[in-house]
């Protein structure tokens, strides 16, 4: 069975929280993330920096680009930003936004195949990105974001974190909106957390690249160092999860009139105009629908097979209208969609549609129940079927290699 491992971890000093951490690096657009970089040389965008970042004639240079994260991990190394934990820890990681919390344990789980039954996925994956991403673990030496991952909770679980809880904590930090707390456990008090997590089941919730990255990383530099079979990943009982949907935007690549896209709809199901943006907000089972500055609501199509998966919202969405209707087969690579999480407001997906001519489709979000079915299931979910809020920042933690036994650079052998 997988164990949760301490770790000598890194955490960001209090007076250095605001200008170093930040949120997940797909939660800005490339624009944002340039101008955030460029302003401030400590943010840790700066580490997590990735093609798109890049102009257009600079894309190509994958090398260049390592070469500047690692300089930017570096430069916080240097300014001195983080305090040392140096006795392996496991870390509380808790997490507020307006109406919501919810307490995570951090700490290192193995890496395990794409089978394995302890550590289930439900996404799909890019494998160019979790490619680039492994290249960038094992050139920058270090990973700060870790795999997020839900569990059924139980009552002596809650009950332990709640004591460990009382303890002082390492670090309290508010930034954009998200306060954070976090609580180092150590010797005698780690290892009994840790062993209350033998027998669980893990579901990825959100890190499925991080994952595919490791395994990845493994792969091509072997043995190269131990730090290299596990990767550091943040555990949130099933009962505190927040799960928002993903909504889709769609350039219909036929560049048909708004009135022919709606006859097209038509024909799969009814449509209901709606007044407004609050009013087509879909119950579970149906889809809202944007196009030419109009809200409208349609109930989705009875999925055609039995699978746990084909029963889902999104790939009713996808397997029955997306598919049929804008020629879409593979949602992750396909240029002519596009997604727009919950928190970034369904008002941006209008603005966007009404400036491109393009159509909007929001979402009911799926269940952490539905998830874990899938999950359980052996499936895979559509691309881009959940988001969950919120989401551990980066920068906040590091996981530096070489603080761990056995690990080689191996561009250094």
């Amino acid at each position: 069975m997988a164990t949760l491992v301490p770790f000598p971890g890194l955490v960001v000093k209090s007076e250095w929280a605001d200008r170093v951490t930040t949120g997940p690096y797909d939660a800005y657009t490339p624009e944002q993330r340039t101008r955030i970089s460029e302003k401030n040389p400590y943010s840790f965008l700066n580490v997590t920096k990735s093609r798109e970042d890049l102009p257009e004639e600079s894309r190509n240079d994958i090398e260049a680009l390592l070469i500047s994260c690692s300089d930017a991990m570096q430069r916080l190394y240097n300014a001195n930003v983080y305090n040392s934990h140096d006795e392996p820890s496991l870390f509380l990681y808790r997490l507020e936004i307006e109406g919501h919390s919810q307490t995570g344990v951090m700490g290192l789980l193995p890496v395990t195949n794409d089978d394995d039954q302890q550590i289930l996925r439900h996404e799909l994956f890019r494998p160019n990105r979790a490619e680039l991403m492994a290249h960038h673990l094992v050139k920058v030496g270090a990973s700060s974001s870790p795999v997020s991952l839900t569990y059924r909770s139980d009552k002596i679980l809650e009950e332990e974190i709640s004591r460990l809880c009382i303890e002082e904590p390492v670090l309290v930090s508010e930034n954009e909106g998200v306060l954070q707390t976090v609580w180092a456990v150590t010797g005698i008090n780690a290892e009994k957390l840790s062993s209350l997590f033998e027998q669980k089941t893990f579901y990825v919730t959100d890190g499925h690249h991080r994952l595919a990255a490791a395994s990845e990383a493994l792969e091509f530099f072997g043995d190269a160092g131990g730090p290299l079979r596990h990767i550091q990943g943040v555990l949130f009982p099933d009962s505190e999860m927040l799960v928002l949907p993903f909504h889709r935007q769609i350039q219909d690549r036929k560049n048909r009139t708004p009135e022919k896209v709606l006859e097209a709809l038509e024909i799969i199901e009814p449509l209901t105009r709606q007044r407004d943006a609050l009013r087509a907000r879909p119950k579970a089972g149906q889809v809202g629908v944007y196009i030419n500055c109009a809200w409208y609501t349609m109930n989705l199509p009875l999925a055609s097979n039995n699978r746990v998966v084909d029963q889902l919202d999104v790939s009713r969405l996808q397997d029955c209208i997306l598919k049929p209707v804008f020629d879409i087969e593979d949602p992750g690579n396909d240029p002519v969609i596009s997604y727009v999480p919950e928190p970034v407001g369904v008002t941006a997906l209008e603005s966007q549609c009404d400036a491109t001519g393009s159509i909007g489709f929001i979402l009911h979000p799926t269940s952490i129940d539905e998830l874990m079915a899938v999950a359980d299931a052996g499936e895979r979910m559509p691309p881009k079927s959940s988001y969950f809020e919120p989401k551990p920042r980066s920068g906040v933690f590091v996981r530096c290699l070489n603080r761990e036994a056995g690990w080689r650079d191996p561009d250094s052998q």
